[in-house]
């Protein structure tokens, strides 16, 4: 994980981790993810099925979206006390694979989600009077169990192979060993690449679709829809691009033994990537209200219903009732 000097043979394997990027400030960031993302996720479910029956595709997918989201949210608790912890797993074998599968299932099912909900926006722009196989109902609940089943895909090596291996002295290491990786590195960093480009390429059509002369005043909904897409092309850009531009590189300069010393530049480009790779959780829910209007309304809703069932402050005693009493200015 580090990468300055093996350690000699023969020696005990003293080696203290000395990585605060990665054993201090990535923790950091996914307990603010977790405190932050996770309840944001459950309220935008909330806001989602509030309306009992999901008629529109659009919202099968921000639903699927959300779901995946909660997914990489719970995966956190396992991780921060693994960070914390200087990279030492104390859980078991099966615990490692459960959390490295979910971590890849999680991640990559989101990254298909956005690439669908930008299509799906795309496809009402500019193919409105069509009915396209994803912009029903049926198609839309095809293609988000598809995208499960791909993100499973993503997901089995890892429950498959070991993923828990001695790091340093009486050390576990968990979702690490990446010698042998490289080819599934570049698998990933590829299916990366083709989401990216379908979401760049809808946004660009999107625009050029409004900034046309013909366009001169776009209907709300057209707006909001290329507001969408463009929301889910800056959290590509801040948060999923920078891991997986340094994927490929950080575990092609991983060596085939532990070394010790400070850790080396791709080590601190990745762990930083790793961190914002996270932040994509807390940002959907940002996306789906700046982009929807019907959201930010169904939203106040759910926010109010939730603070009549968990008020704030007790509520205030009811007034005594008098008690009436016979005073001697009421004889006769």
């Amino acid at each position: 994980m580090n990468g300055s000097a093996p350690l000699p043979p023969g020696h005990p394997g003293e080696c203290v981790p000395s990585d605060p990027v990665q054993f201090l400030l990535v923790p950091a960031v996914y307990c603010l993810v977790l405190c932050v993302g996770l309840p944001g996720n459950l309220v935008a479910l909330l806001v989602f099925l509030q309306n009992g029956k999901v008629r529109k595709a659009i919202r099968i997918y921000l639903i699927n979206l959300t779901l995946a989201d909660i997914l990489f949210n719970l995966t956190l608790p396992l991780w921060i006390p693994y960070y914390l912890a200087g990279g030492d797993w104390l859980l078991s074998e099966a615990a490692c694979r459960l959390a490295g599968a979910a971590y890849y299932l999680a991640t990559y099912s989101a990254i298909t989600f956005m690439a669908l909900i930008s299509f799906n926006r795309f496809c009402a722009v500019r193919a409105a009077r069509r009915e396209l196989p994803l912009t029903g109902r049926r198609g839309a609940a095809l293609a988000c169990a598809l995208a499960w089943l791909l993100g499973l895909g993503c997901a089995v090596p890892t429950l498959a192979t070991q993923q828990t291996f001695p790091a340093r002295a009486g050390a576990t290491a968990c979702f690490e060993q990446h010698g042998r990786q490289r080819v599934y590195a570049y698998a990933m960093v590829g299916f990366f690449a083709a989401a990216f480009l379908v979401v760049l390429g809808t946004y660009a059509s999107i625009a050029w679709a409004l900034s046309a002369p013909a366009a001169a005043s776009p209907g709300s909904h057209r707006q909001q829809a290329r507001a969408m897409v463009l929301g889910m092309l800056l959290v590509f850009v801040v948060c999923v691009a920078p891991y997986h531009l340094t994927l490929a590189p950080w575990v092609g300069s991983q060596p085939p033994v532990p070394l010790c010393g400070p850790p080396a530049t791709l080590d601190v480009l990745h762990a930083l990537s790793v961190a914002l790779l996270s932040l994509n959780s807390c940002l959907d829910p940002l996306v789906y209200c700046f982009s929807i209007r019907r959201f930010r309304a169904d939203l106040g809703r759910t926010l109010r219903k939730i603070g009549r069932c968990f008020p704030l402050s007790p509520p205030a005693p009811a007034a005594p009732v008098p008690s009436v009493r016979t005073s001697s200015f009421a004889s006769s």
